[in-house]
C-alpha cells in the first residue's frame, strides 16, 4: 500500500471525529445562548432562570431605538395621519395620497418595516401619514427616500430608514427590537441570584416571577412589567436581582441595539 493511499485512508478516519466534534461544540454555544439556566441553590431554596423573547411587545414610555423617515422633496412638511401597517419586509413604502392604480387587486398595502405591534391598527389606505405632521392637503414631506417626512427613506418621520420615529434602520415609534429577523439574542454575563423571602420561605411558598425586560445597548436591564406575579417579596427580590445583571446587548448588522426579553425566575423549595 503506497503511502498516498494511506495518508487518504487516515484523513477519512478523521473526518467522522471533527464532525462530531463540531456538532458538540455547535450545541453547547446554543444552549449558552438563551433558553433555562441551572437551577442555582439559594439560601433556603432553590431558583431556575429562563431568557427568551416575548411574543409581545410592551413599550416603555422612553423607549428608543431603530427607527426611520423619508420624502419627495415636497415643498410643504409631511400631512397628518397614522402609520401604516408593521411589517418584517417592506414591499411598498408609505404614501399619503391615494394609489393611481386602476385595478384594485393590484394595490399593494404600504408598510413600514418594523414589529407587528398591536396598538398599530390596520388602515385604510387613505388615512397614511405622519403622525406628528400638519393638518393639511396630502404631502410625503420635504426628506428624500420616497417615504413620509423630512428624513430619508422609506419609512415615516425624520430619520433614516425603513421604520418610524427617533433611530435608523427600522424599528417603530422609537422603540427597542425584538429577537431575530437579524437581530441578535442578548447573552447574559454577569448573573446576580435573587434572594428566597424568609416570608415564602416560612409559608412553603413556590412559584415563577415574569419579567417583561429591555436590554439596553450598555448592557443594562430595565424592567417594563410584571408579567406575572407571585407575591410574598419574591417579585421585589426578582426586580432587584436582575436589574444588577449585565448582558452582551443584542446586535443588528453589526451595532449594538436594545432589545426585549422576557425574563422567568422559578422559586422552589426542591
Amino acid at each position: 500500500m503506497n503511502l498516498t493511499l494511506l495518508s487518504e485512508i487516515k484523513h477519512q478516519s478523521r473526518l467522522p471525529r471533527l464532525l462530531s466534534v463540531l456538532l458538540h461544540v455547535t450545541i453547547i454555544t446554543l444552549a449558552l445562548i438563551s433558553g433555562p439556566i441551572s437551577p442555582r441553590h439559594l439560601p433556603g431554596g432553590w431558583v431556575n432562570l429562563a431568557l427568551y423573547a416575548p411574543a409581545r411587545l410592551i413599550l416603555p414610555p422612553d423607549a428608543m431605538g431603530g427607527g426611520g423617515g423619508g420624502g419627495r422633496h415636497a415643498l410643504t412638511p409631511a400631512s397628518l395621519g397614522k402609520l401604516p401597517r408593521a411589517a418584517d419586509k417592506q414591499l411598498l413604502p408609505p404614501d399619503p395620497e391615494p394609489s393611481k392604480a386602476v385595478d384594485p387587486a393590484l394595490i399593494v398595502e404600504p408598510s413600514i418595516v418594523a414589529p407587528q405591534l398591536a396598538y398599530l391598527p390596520q388602515l385604510k389606505l387613505l388615512t397614511i401619514g405622519d403622525p406628528d405632521g400638519v393638518p393639511g392637503p396630502p404631502s410625503p414631506g420635504r426628506g428624500t427616500g420616497y417615504g413620509i417626512g423630512d428624513g430619508d427613506g422609506h419609512g415615516v418621520g425624520d430619520s433614516d430608514g425603513p421604520g418610524a420615529g427617533p433611530g435608523e434602520n427600522g424599528g417603530c415609534c422609537g422603540g427597542p427590537l425584538r429577537v431575530g429577523g437579524g437581530v441578535t439574542a442578548p447573552v447574559l454575563v454577569t448573573e446576580i441570584l435573587p434572594e428566597y423571602s424568609e416570608e415564602a420561605r416560612k409559608a412553603r411558598f413556590q412559584g415563577t416571577v415574569v419579567l417583561n425586560t429591555v436590554v439596553h445597548e450598555d448592557g443594562s436591564v430595565q424592567v417594563i412589567k410584571i408579567l406575572r406575579g407571585i407575591g410574598f417579596g419574591l417579585d421585589q427580590n426578582a426586580i432587584a436581582a436582575v436589574l444588577q445583571w449585565r448582558f452582551k446587548p443584542a446586535r443588528r448588522n453589526g451595532k449594538p441595539v436594545a432589545s426585549y426579553l422576557n425574563v422567568e425566575v422559578s422559586f422552589n423549595l426542591r
